[in-house]
């Protein structure tokens, strides 16, 4: 019996192809939009969590009228001596409006005596590392693609300051942390301070790195106060506001997606308004030759869950395929936050069961409920009055 009415089902929405294509293509797509958001939002979290084992422990700006600024020599010795804190490194870094691409760029100095980028490790994509004083930098593989340069071409970025060089390319480097490197550019640390304008000897923050990393709030409070009005920032704080900031943008991109969430309101209210006169009639049949109630509901619904699950499976592989495979576009830059140079890296797929689960019975379940309902009034309605109607 099961069978019979399963074939039934697919019999009828062969008949109704036309009705069957809309609504499930308006399902799929709705599904599509929300599964992409999701896809994307989970993927670009666990981009962070994997940035995580880059970041410092600590990192200590300095604030002067709520604004960063640059970090004395004399205060970071205030913060070797304290308990837990195995190194504390000046970093120098910045960004500079660079009129070719219309947006900045970030300057990174690379700290006298640093261990080379070389191929061995993964980093340097193509080139060579730096030599100390010779005016040369790295950039990001999107970058120099970006600005069209090789190695062996001069850039010459923005500065106020007279000891600022021409530099030349030398190299490119890549990471598998994309989204944090795209736009970087790496120089000697002396260029790096002509370029931003920072005197000898201060530095834009300060990297603290901890012996037992369990400590971090302990150390914090610490510096604190030591350094009055300094901004301390934790590793597992910072993973929680990239967490938080990827939800905000993920519901605000839903937000914007209120129209298309409309539209498959109207399709379901298309569904809640009743069945049409060709319906009643093939009900009142089916109730005249002696299927029951039952029967008939059954027949609905599965004629109903055939066309929401295969929307609902579409919609999920056309995230899949909108986020994965294409790389999010249109979608990618409202979530990721660019706004000028896009990391191209592929996105590493995340997919959380439950959130499937959660958006399969969303959309799902109201869909098949909506359906049976006229369904039933149709069903439990004279099949004479229904035929003569």
């Amino acid at each position: 019996m099961k069978g019979s009415l399963l074939a039934h089902a697919l019999g009828a929405l062969a008949r109704r192809k036309a009705r069957s294509i809309a609504l499930g293509g308006g399902l799929a797509f709705a599904v599509a939009l929300v599964a992409a958001v999701l896809f994307l939002t989970e993927s670009l979290r666990a981009e962070a969590e994997r940035a995580r084992d880059a970041h410092p422990d600590i990192v200590v700006q300095k604030l002067v009228g709520g604004r960063p600024t640059t970090i004395p020599a004399s205060e970071r010795a205030k913060l070797g001596d304290i308990p837990s804190v195995r190194e504390v490194t000046p970093r120098v870094w910045g960004y500079i409006f660079l009129p070719a691409l219309q947006g900045n760029v970030t300057v990174v100095g690379a700290p006298r005596g640093a261990a080379p980028i070389s191929v061995a490790n993964g980093v340097l994509h193509s080139g060579r590392d730096l030599s100390p004083g010779a005016h040369e930098m790295i950039a990001g593989v999107d970058l120099a693609h970006f600005l069209g340069m090789l190695p062996g071409d001069e850039l010459g970025l923005p500065s106020a300051d007279p000891r600022a060089h021409a530099m030349k390319l030398v190299g490119t480097f890549k990471s598998s942390l994309d989204l944090w490197t795209a736009d970087v550019i790496l120089c000697d640390e002396d260029d790096a301070r002509a370029l931003l304008g920072l005197p000898e000897g201060d530095a834009t923050d300060i990297a603290v790195t901890l012996a037992n990393p369990a400590e971090a709030r302990v150390v914090a409070a610490t510096i604190v106060e030591r350094l009055p009005g300094a901004r301390v920032i934790e590793r597992d704080l910072l993973e929680r506001v990239y967490h938080l900031s990827y939800g905000r943008r993920a519901g605000l991109v839903l937000g914007a997606s209120i129209p298309a969430i409309l539209a498959l309101l109207v399709l379901a209210w298309d569904r809640a308004s009743g069945v049409g006169g060709d319906e009643r009639r093939e009900i009142a049949i089916l109730k005249a030759v002696g299927w029951s109630t039952g029967d008939v509901l059954w027949a609905k619904l599965l004629e109903s869950i055939l066309v929401g699950a295969l929307a609902t499976a579409l919609g999920l592989l056309l995230g899949y395929a909108w986020v994965f495979w294409l790389g999010a576009p249109g979608l990618r830059p409202a979530l990721v936050g660019w706004s000028v140079l896009y990391p191209r890296a592929s996105l590493t797929p995340v997919v959380d069961v439950a959130q499937l689960l959660g958006v399969t019975v969303a959309v799902l379940g109201p869909f098949v409920l909506l359906s049976v309902v006229p369904a039933w009034r149709a069903a439990t309605a004279d099949p004479l009055e229904s035929m003569r109607s």
